[in-house]
């Protein structure tokens, strides 16, 4: 496969010069022209990038066979008496092929889940709004916010299915391992159109000139077809929404074996409507997210917004399908769900608060009033530092207390739905314990980009914003 992708590179005219830059052609001109190449310098570089590309689906598929095939049970080599390390990649792999072999049914189920959140996203109704200025220092993007429209449509549609028989939500659980498998084949398929996309339309970003990083990391920034914005897209639409229905499909499998859902088993599913509602009814946040106006849409962030976000986050409820029904003390279901609450709250007000803050929601968007519409969405006479570049560093609500309080209402509603399930198990916790480090790491990045871009007016609002996200501890 690289092989064959390092000769269409080379046959492309693109290689590496002495002067530092890559000659890249010109699709649309058949000339060349000059870029600087980046360094490969995020995520570990060339071998962060190998390591990626296998370690990443190698864990999603290691944790399932674990909950599909031995109820939670974590496996290693030298578990059973005999079985050398050959003999337990054999048995995973055993597994793999048994229960997550890609068919007919599951590429059908995954690849019609995806074309029609696309179609909602191209043609639904919704307000607009612009991005940030391009580094062009001019043009602003334009997106439409009809995730919500999407949501509700598709709620309502997969009732319907239900209800007439016609597609019972709990095959997603019954094929789930072939979807799996299809969703990483498209997901990968899907990055490799966006890396020739960015050579052909003549919009590369920050490559380096090695294929395997520069598919790993992205080669442009906002592949778009026309209007449509893949990136935009992908980031919470198929996903996201995919990961709901999973949990959801979870509950009905339970109440079609045994007649009843647990406790914990409804939580999850409560709790990742809220998440996943909360995405929507904000969607416009997103433009003003790290992931759209840094990340390159590469193998990784497409990737895991199709792959890892759903076949992972869903785990919990996948796990207490696979152990005996059980319901905690109702003190204890109190306790989680009242940590799961406190948690969204923060997280979608200080959400809301940035995004207005900022000006992403536009005139005609005042309409766009969506449930639950939480008190201090919004921050009057907010605080502010003016900056030498121009802009302004929120210094009221929640951006007052921790520079990143809405990492604070995430990891909350993380850790609630890993104890939803008890402790009898790892794997329910493997989302809590990801999200952590990956937050703990994003603030990193964000702080070393924020120091470079503001200089010393960073350093003053560290100083009067002193945690990151954790008040008064970190």
């Amino acid at each position: 496969f690289f092989f064959f992708f390092f000769f269409l590179q080379h046959r492309m005219g693109k290689k590496k010069t002495g002067s530092g830059l890559v000659a890249v052609g010109n699709a649309a001109s058949g000339g060349k022209k000059k870029v600087a190449l980046h360094p490969m310098n995020e995520f570990g570089g060339f071998w962060g990038a190998v390591t990626g590309f296998v370690m990443l689906p190698t864990t999603v598929y290691y944790l399932w066979i674990c909950l599909e095939f031995y109820d939670g049970t974590l496996q290693y080599p030298f578990q059973n008496e005999g079985e050398g390390l050959g003999g337990f990649f054999s048995r995973m792999f055993n597994h793999v092929i048994v229960g997550a072999a890609p068919t007919w049914k599951g590429f059908a189920i995954y690849m019609s889940w995806f074309f029609l959140q696309a179609t909602l996203a191209w043609l639904g109704p919704g307000p607009q709004g612009e991005g940030v200025v391009l580094k062009d220092g001019k043009t602003r993007l334009k997106y439409t916010f009809n995730g919500i429209f999407a949501w509700g449509v598709t709620l309502s549609l997969a009732a319907g299915l239900y209800y007439f028989d016609i597609f019972r939500v709990s095959a997603l659980y019954d094929n789930f391992g072939a979807i799996f498998t299809v969703a990483n084949v498209w997901a990968t398929t899907l990055a490799l159109f966006c890396y020739f996309y960015a050579f052909y339309y003549h919009v590369e970003e920050r490559i380096t000139g090695n294929f395997l990083y520069d598919y790993f990391m992205g080669t442009t920034l906002n592949p778009r077809l026309g209007t449509f914005d893949i990136k935009f897209f992908c980031e919470i639409r198929p996903g996201i929404m995919f990961w709901f229905f999973l949990t959801l499909s979870i509950a009905v499998k339970q109440y079609e074996i045994y007649g009843f859902m647990t406790t914990p088993v409804m939580l999850l599913v409560f709790y990742h409507f809220c998440y996943a509602n909360a995405c929507y009814k904000g969607e416009e946040c997103i433009i003003m997210s790290m992931d759209i106006i840094y990340e390159k849409f590469g193998w990784m962030l497409c990737w895991a917004d199709l792959v890892w976000v759903p076949f992972t986050y869903c785990m919990p409820a996948y796990y207490l399908i696979k152990v005996a029904p059980f319901n905690p003390a109702p003190s204890w279901s109190v306790f989680v769900l009242v940590l799961h609450l406190a948690g969204y709250y923060i997280f979608d007000t200080s959400n809301s608060q940035k995004d207005s803050f900022r000006g992403a929601r536009h005139a005609d968007m005042k309409w766009y009033r969506t449930f639950p519409w939480l008190p201090w969405g919004r921050v009057e006479n907010a605080k502010s530092l003016q900056t030498k570049r121009g802009t302004k560093l929120l210094l009221s609500g929640w951006w007052g207390i921790a520079r990143h309080m809405n990492y604070t209402g995430d990891l909350m509603m993380a850790w609630a739905w890993g104890l939803t399930t008890g402790f009898t198990s790892f794997i329910p916790y493997f989302y809590a314990v990801y999200m952590t480090l990956l937050l703990i790491h994003r603030e990193r990045r964000d702080d070393i980009d924020c120091a470079a871009k503001y200089g010393d007016d960073w350093k003053k609002y560290c100083k009067l914003v002193p945690y990151r996200f954790i008040p008064y501890i970190y």
